[in-house]
């Protein structure tokens, strides 16, 4: 999806710590700049900030119910990848031991260098009781981490909501960490409810599957006209009662938005969600 970026240029600094069994779960000191961070061009000459495996830069936030704390930190202290910093009162998820099989795709496990492993795909907080976080980086690391975490961490462990970044960043609109706490200003948050009323009202005398399709073949077609879009920063709801064991739901209510941060950063800015999706089933018709 974003093979173009051949030219890769490392954006600076954090690395995770090389880890023994003894020392995983020690306190990890953080660089200003992540290492964990490329640099690619688009056709503006402006460097899109990347990954180490070469995913776009793009904050993501799963919000889960739990038990408690101790519940899931039980299970991560029996996890070589997890790394607890107690100075940030977070644990770090490694690309290291369990984690080492997965890729991503632009690259794996293989495609860091040496010298820069393991790095930080995310980290797990617990901001209240009852309560934890997984953010990350990058769109397709929220997907990993969602499908890498689910069976470690037991089905009590659920995934209720999500919030991300719409958009890509350029190598020079900030720090890493620093752009990451763009996920906490002016936040939209997606109220169930609503869109559940407008779903109740474009199917309104509905009888028929025909009648169902028209309906939402004229919705999106209304919402395409209005020019509709998603939040620069959206906090949406997930369905967990509805999703798979791979997390299909939530992989392409991401990747959707992947397409469109990309669009955007080409300089098709325009290009509405509402209008992908309806290319896109366009063209698998």
């Amino acid at each position: 999806m974003h093979r173009g970026a051949d030219r890769l240029l490392s954006a600076g600094g954090e690395r995770g710590p090389s880890l023994s069994r003894e020392t995983r779960n020690r306190p990890l000191e953080s660089g200003r700049r992540s290492n964990s961070m490329r640099a690619t061009d688009n056709q503006n000459n402006r460097r899109l900030l990347a990954t180490m495996t070469n995913d776009p830069f793009q904050p993501v936030r799963l919000y889960y119910a739990i038990p408690d704390e101790r519940f899931v930190i039980e299970r991560l202290r029996k996890l070589d990848c997890m790394a607890e910093v107690r100075s940030k009162r977070c644990w770090q998820w490694l690309y290291h031991a369990e984690a080492e099989a997965l890729r991503f795709p632009g690259g794996g496990y293989e495609d860091v260098p040496r010298e820069r492993r393991p790095i930080v795909l995310g980290r797990i907080r617990f901001p209240q009781r009852g309560s934890m976080t997984f953010e990350t980086n990058a769109i397709e690391r929220a997907i990993a981490g969602a499908r890498f975490f689910a069976p470690r961490l037991g089905p009590e462990v659920v995934a209720i909501r999500c919030r991300m970044v719409n958009r890509w960043f350029a190598a020079d609109d900030g720090d890493p960490h620093e752009l990451m706490a763009t996920l906490d200003r002016d936040v939209t948050v997606i109220d169930p409810r609503a869109a559940e009323a407008h779903l109740i009202r474009d199917l309104a005398g509905v009888r028929s599957m025909e009648d169902a399709e028209r309906a939402m073949a004229e919705c999106m077609r209304r919402e395409i006209e209005s020019g509709e879009d998603v939040p620069a920063v959206e906090d949406f709801p997930l369905a967990p009662e509805e999703e798979t064991s791979e997390f299909l739901h939530l992989a392409t209510t991401l990747q959707l938005r992947l397409v469109r941060a990309m669009e955007h950063w080409n300089g098709n800015t325009q290009l509405t969600l509402p209008a992908i999706i309806e290319r896109m089933v366009r063209g698998a018709g």
